[in-house]
């Protein structure tokens, strides 16, 4: 890639033409921030429209669980957010399941907290524990290749296992706790979904074959959402 050494930005963000893929309107606004525009007028994060929709999916979601042990899942990590989401879920009357990936990384403060947090509100766990030396040389395979997403394998992982343990118990709903406001600004050429990206590192920089790794291809995830219908 050839860098720009006098950029073009856009008039709202910091994003330049170094950005792949990027557009400029008339008025120099890039075509991400015209992306998030569209979002916000979808949504209405943060507008009376907005709620209003945020308690209809809710009460669509106990519609769907009717008659269930649980009818939503949510991935914990022992932090912030999902601590939180697990408490708004409660609140609202949902049942989660709550589901953990653990790569053998975790703290035992990120421990603690998912065990006080869970106990606290009543919430059953799943954690699902991956192989720590297959696990272990996938992660050097993504240092070796000198990649960004070096946590790319877990964030892959731990969708996959959302995904296997909702279809275990037949629920419909995994809920994330993700903003495009915060989070939802890369350019789209730099997301990775696809377990194949995973499986090309691993096969040219790893040690060992993929076997017990909880990866999700393409197909897979066609499966979790077309013919499971599971939503998130």
């Amino acid at each position: 890639m050839i860098i720009n050494s006098n950029p073009r930005m856009c008039s709202v963000c910091i994003y330049d033409d170094n950005v792949p893929g990027i557009q400029f309107d008339v008025n120099g606004v890039c075509n991400y921030c015209k992306l998030a525009d569209q979002l916000q007028e979808e949504y209405k994060t943060g507008t009376p429209e907005g709620e209003q929709k945020y308690y209809q999916i809710v009460e669509q979601i106990k519609k769907d669980g009717f008659g269930k042990k649980y009818d939503c899942v949510i991935g914990v990590s022992g932090g912030t957010d999902s601590s939180y989401m697990v408490y708004t879920a409660i609140r609202h009357g949902l049942r989660p399941l709550a589901v953990h990936y653990d790569n053998t990384w975790n703290s035992a403060i990120a421990t603690e907290n998912i065990r006080k947090v869970l106990s606290k509100l009543k919430v059953d766990l799943y954690t699902h524990v991956v192989d720590n030396k297959e696990s272990d040389d996938i992660f050097k395979s993504f240092f070796k290749a000198g990649v960004p997403e070096l946590d790319g394998p877990t964030d892959i992982a731990l969708a996959e296992v959302l995904y296997r343990a909702a279809a275990k118990n037949r629920v419909k709903y995994i809920l994330e706790g993700h903003s495009y406001k915060a989070e939802g600004v890369s350019p789209l050429g730099s997301f990775y979904v696809d377990g194949k990206y995973i499986e090309s590192i691993q096969k040219k920089f790893g040690k060992f074959k993929i076997k017990t790794f909880p990866n999700m291809n393409f197909f897979a995830f066609m499966k979790w959402i077309l013919i499971k219908r599971i939503r998130k």
